[in-house]
């Protein structure tokens, strides 16, 4: 059975969501790397003890290089990013408030 015929016989909504997840994978594979890369500029910014201005933006590309993977493995899993801070917000205060 050819590729296309495969497609053809999914329903529609799982066509589309297949035909993405390959793009998306490789979206975060690519921003997994990037924000390796940052973490790891990062750490050598602050064990060779660059200016404050440099240690900023390796914290700032850093932080950026992250969020953006967390919104991508989120994006290829299904699940909403804000609706799992807002669960996990509400596990820590339910704690805390104990």
């Amino acid at each position: 059975m050819t590729l296309k015929a495969e497609i053809e016989t999914l329903p529609a909504g799982d066509r589309v969501l297949r035909r993405g997840k390959g793009l998306l994978k490789i979206l975060v594979a690519v921003l997994a790397v990037i924000a390796f890369a940052a973490w790891i500029a990062l750490g050598l910014a602050l064990y060779v003890g660059v200016e404050r201005d440099m240690r900023l933006l390796a914290a700032v590309s850093a932080a950026l290089a992250t969020e953006g993977l967390f919104w991508s493995v989120a994006a290829l899993l299904g699940v909403s990013v804000f609706e799992a801070r807002k669960t996990i917000w509400r596990r820590l205060t339910g704690f805390l408030a104990r």
